[in-house]
Formats: structure tokens, C-alpha cells, sequence
């Protein structure tokens, strides 16, 4: 009879330690050789293959063979029950039970076991070779923004940082714009309210900085600005800057030029090409603003490309970039702050960081910089 019942187990599956499972194994198997032996010897054999299984697969199949409704060898031999006598059937019967019982339990037991190591897949196994996990790195707008901050450091400026929601007294008023300028209508400017703006450039950090110290003053204001821009190539409704300040006795416009130097030198290499033209802002007089040559068409204005020659869309064909802006600081700025503008002079400047990546690495698009491309950031 145990021939005929082993006959449905396939000799070459490989088989396990049902005593690591059930504890009470042994036992168990002892008490079924007393009651039936041939059922003992298809219990032993399928608890081993049933704990042998290398997987779920592997365990459904071994449980179809051994407890499956219709072909398992456990339920064809209680099929047979009826034609054996009463007293063999009381016999047969009970030891079937058992013996299904605990193969379901083995079977039970031995699935968890291969759930938890499934979940453990990713537990620090210290035997496998390591492999070198991925490793972020700062967004290029990040990683020239530190290069700035460790430059002017390195000038003897240190950090003030503003709010990004900004008075419209600190972001227009007190840095001389006009009440009629251009720049304080809504086409130019988000207005939370009509005193309260998003700031559209760090030069309110001037304002805040000398209000609450006296001179001399030596300070740089990073941050995001935010403008009613017409989006294109080289303009976004959001940007970042750093302005400088630069506040003492006898400060002169010589002064601003030697940083300016020093700055564009280190940024964007010795041999750059700069020009330093006049300009006008509201809070500085003199002003002037620092281009350099264009990155992408090399300061010829034109750019070849798949249907020709065109006008560069990075400099619109001027052949140059703006950098920065800067310029002596306004008398009238330093009265809004309570500074004497017959014992101090200072100078400022304000650029903007996403300008200074595009002229160093030449990159023709400045919505790039804020479209989370892993293709594009991964280059820096």
C-alpha cells in the first residue's frame, strides 16, 4: 500500500527537515508507525518534500500531489475508506486524518518561512559583494550659488537672507523706485495685495540689512525672485539672484569694478570677453551693467542649426548676455535707511544665477533648468 501511495511523489523532488518546522515531528512520526505503518512512511516522505520546497511554486505543486481534492494521494486513499471492513476503515480512517492534518500544518508552516524570507530579500546580507549605491548630487543653479557664496567669502562678504514675500515699501519704495514705475504695475509684478508683493529681485535685503546694522557692511542676498516674465528662452516668470552690497567710508566705483572683475574672472574663466556699459536703475547712480559675450553663438549673434542660420534666440542677436546690473548706490537709499549719504558711499550689484550657468556652460534654454530632467541635471 505505501508503494502504490508513494508512486504519485516524484522521487527526484528534493526534500527538507519537517523537525525545523514542527518541533513535535519525530514524535509524531512515531505514533502513525504504531497506528499504520505504510501511512507513516508517506507521512515521513511527504513532511520531507513539503519542507524541501524551494519556493511558493514549488509548494503548490508538491501540495496538489499530496492533499489535492481530486488526485492527491491522502484524498484518493480516503476514497478507499468504503471497501475496507469496519475495524480496518476505523483504523485507516484515523490515521489518514492525522497524517493529513500534519502535512497541512508542515505544509502551513514551511509557506510563512518562505514569506519572511521573501521579505528579508533586502536585509543587509554582509557575505554578497557590496555595490555602490546612487548617489544625488546639488542642482546646477545649487552648485553655482555655493561657488558664489564661497567667492565672496573669500571678498569678506557674508549672507543675509530676505523673505520671499516682500512689502511693497521695502521691494519698490525705499530703494527709489517711482510710484508711477513700470515695474510696480500688475503685468510686471504678482501683488499678494496691494502693500504686499512676491519680490522681484533680492535688492530689498539691502534695505532690511542697513536698517538693522550701521556701516561698513559687506553682504551678499541669495535667493528665487519672481516677475511677470513673457516665457522664452532666456526669461522665466521665476529665477534666482544674488545682489552685493558693499557699504563703508570712501567706497568708489573703482571698488565695484575690480569685484566685478574678480567675480567674472573666477566664474566663467580668465580669457572671458566683458563689456561694462551704462545703464539706468532707480537705486543706483551711476549704473552700469556687466555683458559678456554670448555662450551660444560666441558674441556673433547668429546660430547655425537644421534649416539654416538664424538669430540667436539666447542673446536675440545682440551678440552679447547681460550678466549683472550694478552701480553706485542711490543717495536716496541710503536716507529711506537713516544713513548719511555725505559719510558713506557703497555699491551693489545684482545677478542673476541661472544667466551665469548658461554663459559657463553654454546651455540654450533656461526653462531647462526647472523641468527636473535627470538628462540634463545628470551633466553637472
Amino acid at each position: 500500500m505505501s508503494r502504490d501511495l508513494l508512486r504519485g511523489l516524484d522521487p527526484a523532488w528534493s526534500a527538507g527537515e519537517p523537525a525545523r518546522l514542527i518541533a513535535q515531528h519525530p514524535a509524531r512520526a512515531a505514533e502513525l508507525a504504531a497506528l499504520d505503518p505504510p501511512l507513516a512512511t508517506l507521512y515521513e516522505r511527504g513532511a520531507a518534500v513539503l519542507a524541501g520546497a524551494r519556493d511558493a511554486a514549488e509548494l503548490r505543486e508538491r501540495h496538489v500531489a499530496l492533499l489535492g481534492r481530486e488526485r492527491g494521494v491522502v484524498s484518493l486513499a480516503l476514497a478507499e475508506l468504503p471497501a475496507l471492513t469496519v475495524e480496518e476503515r476505523r483504523a485507516r480512517g484515523r490515521a489518514l486524518n492525522l497524517t493529513k492534518r500534519w502535512l497541512t500544518e508542515i505544509e502551513e508552516a514551511r509557506r510563512a518561512q518562505l514569506e519572511r524570507d521573501a521579505e528579508s530579500k533586502d536585509a543587509l546580507d554582509v557575505t554578497l559583494p557590496g555595490r555602490k549605491p546612487w548617489v544625488g548630487r546639488p542642482h546646477v543653479l545649487a552648485q553655482i550659488r555655493d561657488e558664489l557664496l564661497d567667492l565672496f567669502h573669500g571678498l569678506g562678504y557674508s549672507v543675509y537672507l530676505s523673505p520671499e514675500v516682500e512689502l511693497d515699501e521695502y521691494n519698490f519704495g525705499k530703494l527709489n523706485f517711482p510710484p508711477d514705475h513700470p515695474a510696480r504695475d500688475a503685468h510686471d509684478t504678482y501683488f499678494v495685495n496691494q502693500q504686499v508683493v512676491l519680490r522681484t529681485h533680492t535688492s530689498p535685503g539691502w534695505v532690511r540689512a542697513m536698517e538693522e546694522r550701521k556701516p561698513p557692511l559687506r553682504l551678499v542676498f541669495p535667493g528665487r525672485v519672481y516677475r511677470a516674465e513673457q516665457v522664452d528662452a532666456s526669461h522665466m516668470d521665476q529665477f534666482h539672484q544674488m545682489d552685493g552690497l558693499c557699504v563703508d567710508r570712501d567706497v568708489s566705483m573703482a571698488d565695484l569694478k575690480a569685484t566685478l572683475n574678480t567675480f567674472a574672472r573666477s566664474i566663467l574663466g580668465r580669457e572671458v570677453t566683458t563689456r561694462l556699459i551704462p545703464i539706468y536703475f532707480p537705486f543706483v547712480e551711476p549704473g552700469c551693467q556687466l555683458d559678456v559675450a554670448c555662450a551660444i553663438c560666441g558674441g556673433g549673434g547668429r546660430v547655425r542649426g537644421g534649416e539654416g542660420e538664424a538669430r540667436c534666440p539666447v542673446c536675440k542677436g545682440a551678440g552679447w548676455s547681460e550678466l549683472l546690473g550694478a552701480g553706485m548706490v542711490h543717495p536716496n537709499v541710503f536716507r529711506a535707511v537713516g544713513y548719511d549719504p555725505e559719510e558713506v558711499t557703497g555699491f551693489a550689484f545684482g545677478m542673476g544665477l541661472e544667466r551665469i550657468a548658461m554663459a559657463r556652460y553654454g546651455i540654450p534654454e533656461i526653462r531647462l533648468f526647472l523641468e527636473n530632467d535627470l538628462r540634463f541635471l545628470g551633466q553637472f
